[in-house]
């Protein structure tokens, strides 16, 4: 009997979901490419939807935030730290809230994209206002929440198409 050698599953799953979060972020970094704050960053949607596919799994999920928020802070040439900070955060708090309710539905998943661009907007600001060579208009805040909202649009078919793709049907209420 041959035995076969496999790599454990988690190891697998990581450079998966790393490997889509990386090709996203290239996409986002070349096709997609616009301002900083700009009405409707894809990068947003993919990064939160290769989030959610590890929810489960809380190590591999902070890792792959904390890594994915680190590419995202290099290729940006923007504050070290502000996205190496902002998704472990979201993934963070996606993952107490997935963890201690009955509400995993598409509808929670949905409204994490929205809390996504939220607390960019507050870290945004604080990190701002520590460092006090950059200037932040508020127009740019309203600017940030509009993005969220056509984030979250467009994000609601995405994250049930993830699903869908990764055979974890669930329910829209």
């Amino acid at each position: 009997m041959l035995l076969r050698r496999t790599s454990p599953p988690v190891i697998k799953e990581f450079f998966v979901w790393l490997g889509i979060g990386m090709a996203f972020l290239v996409l986002q970094a070349t096709w997609f490419y616009g301002e900083e704050i700009n009405p409707f960053r894809l990068d947003l949607v993919f990064i939160l939807v290769t989030l959610l596919g590890t929810l489960s799994q809380f190590g591999l999920g902070i890792l792959i935030s904390a890594f994915l928020g680190m590419l995202v802070d290099i290729l940006s040439w923007d504050m070290l730290g502000l996205t190496l900070i902002l998704y472990p955060l979201i993934f963070l708090l996606c993952h107490l809230v997935w963890t201690r309710t009955h509400l995993q539905s598409l509808w929670i998943q949905f409204v994490f994209i929205f809390v996504l661009q939220v607390l960019y907007v507050f870290l945004v600001q604080i990190l701002i206002k520590i460092n006090s060579g950059v200037e932040f208009s508020q127009i740019q805040v309203l600017y940030i929440l509009v993005q969220g909202l056509i984030t979250m649009l467009i994000g609601l078919p995405l994250v049930y198409l993830h699903r869908y793709l990764m055979k974890k049907r669930q329910p829209l209420h």
